[in-house]
């Protein structure tokens, strides 16, 4: 069983909106068993959507519309979907009455234009609204369903939580499972070959995605009944761990930071950083994590060579030696500013992350990560393509690794 996922409204396709409520049903469909084929943000053209909702009916069996259904001319939902059925639009005077009297308990008159929100498709139901006034439409039957909702995120969850779900897990194939697990400090591809022959165990469905320094693998697994389902998946989850050993830092919604925090916090350790190329992403990331005060000290953006002379008390010659950018001026990044806020242990980048700077012998994409604990030390080169945020954001994942990494040696 699958599934098409719409959301209208021009203002998604502008730079910078993210389309939150599409992938909220993604994952609410696949609690139900329903995966989703395809999914698009569309504007506000009534033939567009039109065009969009036939070929979404093609494809799947199940198509759900977020957007476009408010009172306002811009919205055109249902104006649409009455094209893509091929029957006319009907005014419902019984949701004409619902909406006059919703707004009237609000102290306010629907006007002309609220009215329009109680026009469907000929023959489609309404999907009520209990957070506002605009009700969803429901086009089921022949094993089909067509659901259009609000755009307004708590309003469409709401709706189809208590109308649209039931009706999909009716349609359903049975029960799935799924779980995430998270790989750190090793690539997409060897990942892949690691664990490319579990991704045929029956049942079950493995997706690989790359990120910056780790890697996710997608775990879902189908069966009759829910035990069914969980049993395969925890076959398959128990598999792929076993291969991947001290490579996996986590599943579902853990974090490099989040780990790294739970063992320090267990073991009353602290925690410091120094960072150059990254401006403070790895304090960031560590304070992220709720309740990361109790591990976590302080840091120091130490981006010009005068705050790491300074503040983290590195030697000048060492820098004129080796250059800001090289393993022992990370070292000592991270020596100094561990014993400037008194921690146990401490993590320091230094790096390229250009668009320019770099040379023929430190290109762009250079980084040193290095970790102290005030007894002996840790560094990892990294030469990873990338452009300037890739670069920052797969240094912070490699020094957090580093760090774990260490945790897990030392016991």
């Amino acid at each position: 069983m699958s599934a098409v996922v719409l959301t209208v409204g021009s203002e998604l396709l502008q730079p910078g909106r993210i389309d939150t409520n599409s992938s909220w049903l993604v994952l609410r469909l696949l609690d139900a068993g329903v995966a989703t084929a395809w999914r698009a943000a569309i504007g506000d053209d009534v033939d567009a959507i039109a065009s969009f909702v036939r070929s979404a009916r093609m494809a799947a069996p199940i198509v759900v519309v977020t957007g476009g259904l408010g009172p306002t001319e811009d919205d055109r939902t249902r104006e649409a979907l009455a094209a893509a059925l091929g029957v006319p639009l009907e005014r419902d005077e019984t949701m004409v009455v619902t909406i006059e009297d919703l707004f009237r308990a609000r102290g306010r008159t629907a006007s002309e234009r609220q009215h329009r929100q109680a026009e469907k498709p000929r023959g489609a139901a309404w999907i009520p609204n209990p957070l506002g006034s605009a009700p969803g439409i429901l086009v089921a039957g022949g094993g089909r369903l067509l659901a259009a909702l609000p755009g307004v995120p708590a309003e469409m969850q709401a709706m189809y939580d208590a109308t649209v779900a039931p009706a999909v897990a009716r349609l359903g194939t049975g029960p799935l499972a799924r779980v995430t697990l998270r790989v750190a400090g090793r690539p997409e591809s060897w990942v892949d070959e690691k664990l490319r022959d579990l991704y045929d165990t029956p049942g079950t469905e493995t997706t690989i995605l790359a990120g910056a320094g780790t890697v996710e693998l997608l775990l879902t697994a189908r069966g009759r009944e829910a035990r069914e389902a969980a049993e395969r998946l925890a076959a398959l989850e128990a598999a792929m761990r076993e291969r991947l050993g001290d490579d996996l830092y986590g599943a579902g919604e853990d974090t490099l930071g989040s780990v790294v925090g739970g063992v320090l916090a267990a073991r009353g350790l602290t925690l410091a950083v120094a960072e150059s190329c990254t401006g403070g992403l790895l304090g960031a990331a560590i304070t992220d994590v709720p309740g990361s005060s109790a591990w976590f000290r302080g840091g120091v953006i130490a981006y010009a060579d005068e705050v790491k002379t300074g503040p983290l008390g590195i030697d000048p010659e060492l820098l004129r030696r080796h250059g800001a950018v090289s393993a022992p001026v990370a070292a000592a990044m991270a020596a100094g500013v561990r014993r400037l806020l008194g921690v146990d242990l401490a993590l320091a980048i230094t790096g390229i992350a250009g668009p320019g700077g770099g040379t023929a012998t430190k290109p762009v994409g250079t980084v040193h990560v290095a970790l102290d604990d005030g007894a002996s030390g840790a560094s990892r080169l990294l030469d990873w393509p990338g452009d300037r945020a890739l670069i920052r954001r797969r240094a912070v994942a490699s020094a957090l690794d580093l760090l774990r990494r260490s945790l897990l040696a030392s016991g």
